[in-house]
């Protein structure tokens, strides 16, 4: 199990920059990454699935209380800088934010950390402090406010590439792999209905099956 966790919403708008409100493009990505995983079936949640507030309390419980292993908590940046980067709680052995940073990076977005923060009370960031022993990592894919990193994540098909390569190390650490995970293709087709009708033979047949389109 996975839950995911799109940051800020409602009344708390998080970061700004070019125009962007980091609270909906959290939203995006976190949706993506749900029915992405879903169509892998994968068992997943999300904290949020649409413009609302979560008081922290709250939104950490929902985490705490999921059942899953991992959390993916999606964020984007701003305050001057570039490049995304992975937070982690400071009890954690790195092993997921590194693979983590290494699929951003490896999908074309550069890491600038992979960095915990410590508080007063143990973990800065509540979402490490209060989500128990769901493993949570603190995913920023880039600056709003810088242009270096705006160039691409303006790119809609780059964001959820980004968060797809996210979710994709998620599925991996929770399931102790260390390598690449491999999709069959069985067909590739310009009209959609020639590609539902497949995907339909093939779950009637017994097989896990998606529709996915490419640009």
């Amino acid at each position: 199990m996975i839950i995911i966790d799109a940051g800020h919403g409602g009344a708390d708008p998080g970061a700004n920059g070019h125009g962007v409100t980091e609270k909906d493009w959290t939203l995006e990505v976190s949706l993506h990454q749900y029915h992405f995983l879903r169509k892998l079936g994968i068992q997943c949640k999300v904290t949020r699935d649409r413009d609302v507030l979560l008081p922290p309390e709250r939104r950490a419980a929902l985490v705490k209380q999921s059942g899953a292993k991992v959390c993916i908590s999606n964020h984007y940046n701003a305050g001057g800088g570039s490049g995304a980067e992975v937070i982690q709680s400071i009890y954690s052995k790195s092993k997921l934010a590194k693979q983590t940073a290494g699929a951003l990076s490896n999908a074309g977005m550069p890491v600038r950390r992979v960095f915990s923060r410590k508080g007063e009370a143990g973990d800065y960031y509540y979402m490490h402090r209060l989500t128990g022993s769901v493993e949570t990592i603190i995913v920023e894919y880039g600056f709003l406010d810088s242009a270096i990193d705006m160039k691409k994540l303006s790119i809609r098909s780059f964001r959820l590439q980004l968060a797809e390569e996210a979710a994709l190390a998620a599925v991996k650490y929770s399931r102790g792999v260390e390598n690449s995970l491999y999709v069959v293709q069985s067909g590739a087709y310009y009209a959609k209905d020639k590609a539902e009708k497949l995907c339909e033979e093939l779950k009637q047949k017994g097989y896990e099956a998606f529709v996915r389109k490419t640009n």
